[in-house]
């Protein structure tokens, strides 16, 4: 399996300790880490390759890559664990291999303040599980997706094989608490201006921000998980707004 990490100590223990057992070989993919996370890495038996810093898509590619002779590649951030069930259905479906699929899809869910939030961004489908050498990386900074690729198939066009859902969670603990939320996603709203992003008209900033918040907030019932959920949900309309102003004065600049 593949993590990519850099400075990764608040949530690494308990990504590697959900993998225990679980991956044959593990490769973490570090971005120039200080804090101890390189360290802890090679206490729990994992290799460490350096990666200079190009983005969460050229991070996960080269996971990939490294790892294509495996049969199966389980790839995670470092903010990333299983939960219990979720590691059992891993294993299920690693003594299955069933030969029609190529990759697996699991549920992330944010684990935010001390408790679980069962609404806000749910659920949120993530292929993470595939086999080597069948998939890569692609998106627009700051987000990240993997896809299958094509294989090979004698005497005919080649084929993708299927996608399949495993049951139980990949706990996301994405933020230490609001001040690292905003300031993470000051950081997202820069890449994704700076990366290319569409927008930044008068409409973008007076209406994406509250279509943000009332997406989490209303239609995926955030509400319900309480000030968490309105937290994050204002959480993904302050990341809209600064977006969308980063892209307004890049479009300024560029018009200079």
């Amino acid at each position: 399996m593949a993590i990519t990490a850099k400075d990764s100590m608040r949530t690494l223990p308990r990504t590697l300790a959900s993998i225990a057992g679980l991956a044959a070989e593990v490769l973490v993919i570090d971005s120039g880490s200080t804090d101890g996370t390189i360290e802890a890495c090679r206490a729990a038996g994992a290799e460490v390759v350096h990666r200079d810093w190009e983005g969460n898509v050229a991070a996960k590619r080269c996971a990939l890559e490294r790892c294509a002779a495996a049969p199966w590649i389980l790839v995670l951030d470092s903010d990333e664990s299983l939960e219990p069930a979720l590691a059992a259905s891993i294993r299920e479906a690693l003594d299955r291999d069933d030969p029609a699929i190529d990759g697996y899809e699991i549920n992330r869910k944010l684990h935010f303040a001390g408790a679980w939030l069962h609404h806000a961004f749910q659920p949120e489908w993530r292929l993470r599980l595939v086999r080597g050498g069948r998939a890569t990386a692609r998106g627009q900074a700051p987000h990240d997706e993997l896809v299958l690729l094509d294989a090979p198939s004698p005497g005919s066009a080649p084929r993708r094989g299927r996608i399949g859902r495993l049951r139980g969670d990949c706990r996301h603990d994405s933020f230490a608490d609001l001040e690292d939320m905003l300031r993470r996603q000051l950081a997202y709203a820069k890449a994704a201006a700076l990366g290319g992003a569409s927008g930044g008209t008068l409409w973008d900033v007076l209406v994406s921000p509250g279509a943000a918040f009332l997406k989490q907030a209303l239609l995926r019932g955030g509400f319900r998980d309480g000030w968490r959920g309105i937290v994050l949900a204002g959480g993904a309309a302050a990341s809209t707004l600064m977006k969308h102003l980063f892209i307004m004065q890049r479009k300024r600049d560029a018009g200079r």
